[in-house]
């Protein structure tokens, strides 16, 4: 399949399974983010990393309902050391955003169908080999 004639499932329960369990602790939240870091990492530099942040929906009279939507983030940071010694950082971000007057059954639903983006073989080669086809 591909994205032209990709499908998710609606309602879906998503369960992963096989791998490795790969822990993360937190470091300390600093006002409205939290992060974590791989517990089996020890060198610094190539430490994997979560970055978590949420923002409230705050009063704006433009908004449809007078208020910004609430926003929750989780930035995944792979950090990688190239061939030639230099260091990159592989990134995932990931962002739901929904009005406040959504139900906590509409926000699971974004989770879901969002998941299935992420991990559905439809969507492999958009994340893979940045293909639109």
């Amino acid at each position: 399949m591909s994205l032209s004639n990709a499908s998710v499932l609606s309602g879906a329960t998503i369960t992963p399974s096989g791998g490795t369990a790969l822990a993360f602790e937190g470091t300390g939240i600093r006002g409205n983010s939290h992060t974590l870091v791989a517990s089996a990492d020890t060198n610094l530099l190539t430490r994997r990393s979560i970055v978590c942040t949420v923002k409230e929906p705050r009063v704006s009279p433009g908004a449809p309902n007078g208020y910004t939507q609430a926003r929750a983030t989780a930035v995944f940071k792979s950090p990688l050391v190239l061939d030639n010694g230099n260091t990159t950082v592989n990134t995932v971000r990931i962002e739901v955003s929904y009005d406040s007057e959504s139900t906590a059954a509409e926000v699971d639903e974004l989770l879901v169908v969002a998941s299935q983006i992420l991990s559905d073989s439809d969507f492999a080669s958009l994340f893979g080999s940045l293909s639109l086809v």
